[in-house]
């Protein structure tokens, strides 16, 4: 078996999981992960899919057969666990330019490695203000602390006029 990443994006409308999911199962695809989200008036879909060599290019014809979604496909290697010290960061204040940029600029920089990222913009109970919201899960190298790393952040987080709270775990499983 093979592993492929998929991905697709489209305007939304009520079928793209089920049609896009039927084509994968009628060619011997099993979906091992997947994120499906909608962004603006657009559905986008990713999905890590194993599948037997000999079925490949039927799929990949299959997929482009979908009308009005635009659809890619890249081999990947096999799932890989992550080894070492794993840490949830979570985000939460007020919405302003460059909060992603300011924050990935920082892991970056130490070397830490982002597994997954979830954003999203809320409104404030009382005021209805937009409040960005942030949770992202990722590898802490060996040699860092993470008390250096949260009083670092706290620092980034007066700047941005926001709060930042990192959670060490045993696994990415701990964090979900």
């Amino acid at each position: 078996m093979n592993s492929h990443i998929i991905s697709a994006i489209g305007s939304d409308r009520p079928g793209i999981v089920s049609e896009l999911t039927g084509i994968i199962t009628n060619h011997g695809g099993n979906i091992e992960e997947s994120r499906m989200t909608r962004l603006g008036s657009d559905f986008v879909i990713f999905m890590l899919v194993s599948l037997d060599p000999e079925w490949e290019e039927s799929l990949v014809v299959s997929l482009q057969a979908i009308n009005n979604i635009s659809i890619t496909t890249k081999k990947t290697d096999s799932n890989t666990v992550i080894k070492g010290k794993v840490c949830k960061i979570e985000l939460n204040g007020a919405d302003n330019e460059g909060i992603v940029n300011v924050l990935s600029n920082y892991l970056s920089d130490k070397s830490m490695n982002i597994q997954d990222m979830d954003t999203h913009i809320s409104n404030a109970p009382v005021t209805g203000t937009p409040l960005f919201n942030l949770k992202a899960i990722t590898a802490l190298p060996e040699n860092l602390n993470l008390l250096d790393i949260q009083s670092e952040l706290n620092h980034i987080a007066q700047k941005l006029s926001v709060e930042i709270v990192v959670h060490q775990a045993e696994s990415i499983l701990d964090t979900l």
